[in-house]
């Protein structure tokens, strides 16, 4: 299967910035699982597009930068589209993992629930926001099936410190990798029959 990874944001683009207890930035981390997600899913024979593989924005339009996102899957022909981002709240309380679809796409919500279902039967002590309709601008103009994962708050300290422990990205890695795969699977059967 050909796999479309997206780390949110990027060069210009920080995205969320976690302060506390040290400074986390989500441009970061996501650039980081994205490539261990990606090597994992290279050995189980898949085939990978990162939307980029470096600290780098793609435009310094916002919306462009997105646009230039998805058409790099869909000038590649990619089967799935993961975006991969941190949630983020002005309150630190909130923590949990959720996965986001476009509505009006069926093979997108089953996408988002392989990857939800891994998650969080991976990380059992950590609070399931589920899989969620989101009417996003990424995710619209995707022309496969195409899912933006939420890993944790990086506002949130008690997940910022998880998030940017290498041995836990290694086991979101997996489980995302895991996620994928069971779509994947199904994904072919399907088409076999």
């Amino acid at each position: 299967m050909k796999i479309a990874l997206d780390p949110g944001h990027g060069g210009i683009f920080p995205g969320a910035i976690g302060v506390n207890p040290f400074e986390l930035r989500e441009k970061d981390v996501m650039l980081t699982l994205v490539l261990k997600i990606g090597k994992l899913l290279k050995q189980n024979g898949h085939q990978i597009i990162y939307t980029r593989h470096q600290d780098a924005h793609l435009d310094e339009n916002v919306r462009a930068d997105l646009l230039k996102r998805i058409a790099c899957a869909n000038d590649n022909k990619a089967d799935v589209f993961i975006s991969l981002h941190c949630n983020a709240y002005s309150d630190p309380n909130p923590e949990g993992i959720e996965t986001l679809y476009y509505p009006e796409s069926p093979q997108s919500e089953k996408l988002a629930r392989a990857i939800q279902d891994s998650m969080v039967s991976t990380f059992t002590d950590h609070v399931n926001r589920g899989v969620k309709p989101k009417d996003l601008f990424i995710l619209r103009h995707a022309q496969m099936p195409a899912c933006q994962l939420e890993t944790e708050f990086i506002s949130n300290p008690v997940q910022l410190e998880f998030l940017a422990a290498p041995a836990n990205q290694d086991h979101l890695a997996s489980a995302i990798a895991d996620g994928i795969s069971d779509f994947a699977e199904v994904h072919s059967a399907a088409k076999r029959h």
